[in-house]
């Protein structure tokens, strides 16, 4: 029973820390470079601002973490689905390459649409979307499937 608790909390923070603090980091780090990711106005998109000085930024952080609040329940629930499935079908013998690509399209589909969905709350653009589901894909093909004892 300890071993499936370790198992079930590893997946889960390196489900949180990959997708959530990935979009987080994107997120934080893209108006750095001119890249507005959320935001009604002026709109998401390229734009010509001044440099980011460090109070702007730790503004940007501050401000996202209220948006991370909202995220974080549903990423929580997101991935013990994730894990359940995954942990179902290698209980099925299903080939590992198999429970692979079935884990990473589920977690790409579910990643990109938990940040699609809680996003409306920042007016988030498709961008970091994109980058969710492509952090999902990365967990469920990588690194949640266990290898098998032989």
């Amino acid at each position: 029973m300890r071993r499936l608790v370790v198992d079930l909390l590893k997946s889960l923070g390196l489900y949180l820390l990959l997708v959530v603090g990935g979009v987080f980091c994107f997120l934080s780090l893209s108006p750095v470079f001119g890249y507005l990711a959320y935001s009604d106005r002026p709109g998401p998109g390229w734009h010509r601002t001044p440099p980011v000085t460090w109070r702007v930024f730790w503004g940007i952080v501050v401000f996202l973490f209220g948006w991370l609040t909202l995220l974080l329940p549903y990423a929580i629930v997101a991935g013990l689905i994730l894990y359940t499935l995954t942990r179902l079908l290698e209980r099925v013998r299903v080939p590992r390459p198999a429970v692979a690509v079935v884990a990473a399209v589920l977690a790409a589909l579910v990643s990109g649409y938990l940040v699609n969905a809680i996003g409306w709350y920042i007016a988030i653009a498709e961008s970091p979307v994109y980058f969710a589901m492509v952090f999902g894909a990365l967990f469920g093909g990588l690194l949640l499937p266990r290898r098998r004892r032989l």
